[in-house]
């Protein structure tokens, strides 16, 4: 008699990694928000490379939502149906996925009329309606989709949308050091247990960077 093992389900320790990518979102948007509005009511005036590190943050984190989201759609939708179909309706949370888009592109474009000296409230109204959608949209998935993910995914399938999720985006570049500056020292020794020594070496390297555009955004928080 032949016997199938049971497979090893996603435990909540496994999501950790979706969990800092959604802190890392949701962190930047709203910063990025708040940044965006004292520029646009004249108490922080971003000039020069202030202004130009804005936009290729603004970029990165239109980069990076656009991707996690496509990998969503694409990887984890169809695993999420094909094991535990009956128990989810991924029809809100794909809905919220596509009008996302448009709100990223009016981010973008809303940048490039106030980087040329237009309107700068626009950009800050869109920014903080990005940030607004962002938590709501997180919280639902991780309060309705968290659980159904425990319940039913095998690890090795829950492997497979990490790997779709850690190719494309904004880049090492853009993610690693802010895996860095949102996770505590226990939630980054779990996430790089047995990551190999070259990616731990780059993530170090990218550190200093990062940290000097964030000294040169929020110059008063270092």
């Amino acid at each position: 008699m032949t016997t199938t093992a049971t497979p090893v389900l996603t435990s909540d320790t496994d999501l950790l990694g979706i969990r800092v990518a959604h802190r890392i979102m949701r962190r930047d948007a709203r910063r990025l928000a708040g940044l965006a509005a004292a520029w646009a009511d004249g108490s922080d005036p971003l000039v020069g490379r202030r202004r130009r590190v804005f936009g290729a943050w603004i970029e990165g984190l239109c980069l990076d939502i656009h991707h996690h989201h496509a990998t969503e759609d694409d990887v984890l939708w169809p695993v999420l149906e094909r094991y535990a179909g009956a128990e989810v309706d991924l029809a809100p949370l794909s809905d919220d996925h596509a009008a996302l888009d448009p709100v990223l592109d009016d981010i973008r474009a809303g940048f490039a009329v106030a980087a040329s000296g237009g309107r700068v409230d626009v950009l800050a109204e869109r920014l903080t309606h990005l940030a607004d959608l962002l938590d709501e949209h997180i919280g639902e998935e991780e309060r309705d989709l968290f659980p159904i993910i425990r319940a039913h995914v095998p690890l090795a399938e829950w492997q497979v949308v990490e790997k779709a999720a850690q190719r494309g985006g904004a880049g090492i570049r853009y993610a690693l050091p802010r895996i860095v500056e949102n996770t505590s020292d226990a939630e980054f020794a779990t996430m790089t247990a047995s990551a190999p020594k070259p990616l731990l070496l780059v993530m170090k390297l990218l550190l200093p960077r990062f940290r000097r555009e964030s000294a040169v955004l929020w110059p008063a928080a270092r």
